[in-house]
């Protein structure tokens, strides 16, 4: 495990604009070799601009290394259709796994949080293990009784959180 103070300068949070190939591969390395395909899918979503998070209110954010390196990302894009208006999809969110413990997961979702606000009355996030559900638990959102929310969506969602709603004065 990596010390957050490496060489007297701790790694920095930043909105991404552009992607380094050579700074991502050993996030992209990591999540492929624990199955994950999410940051494959990012990069390649980014590499043909489909998704470059660029709509009003979406953002992605890294953590990076002192060695430049990417260590942790998430992001938010809108909701797309049939979704419900105001939603956001909180998305890719992936920690390198020499860089877990530190808190840099719930910084960065806060740092999502932040730049979804007045953008955003809602937040949806597909948790697909127990770990994840009960991290994005602790981070305010609330599982989605199906039952009781059948909009249909493009995804399974299945915790939500609301966002307070900011009126120009």
């Amino acid at each position: 495990m990596f010390s957050l103070a490496s060489d007297g300068v701790a790694p920095r949070l930043i909105r991404v604009h552009q992607m380094d190939p050579l700074a991502w591969a050993p996030l992209l390395a990591a999540s492929e070799s624990e199955g994950r395909q999410m940051l494959r899918r990012l990069m390649d979503e980014w590499r043909s601009g489909a998704n470059r998070y660029e709509q009003p209110g979406e953002s992605l954010w890294a953590w990076l290394a002192t060695n430049g390196q990417v260590v942790a990302v998430g992001g938010l894009n809108v909701e797309p259709p049939p979704g419900r208006p105001g939603t956001g999809r909180m998305r890719r969110f992936y920690v390198h796994p020499d860089w877990r413990g530190h808190g840099l997961a719930k910084r960065l979702v806060n740092a999502v949080l932040a730049s979804a606000q007045g953008h955003f009355s809602r937040l949806h996030v597909n948790c697909e293990e127990a770990a994840s559900a009960t991290f994005w638990t602790r981070c305010g959102f609330a599982p989605i009784d199906a039952a009781l929310d059948p909009i249909e969506r493009p995804a399974r969602y299945t915790h939500v959180r609301l966002l307070p709603q900011f009126q120009a004065a």
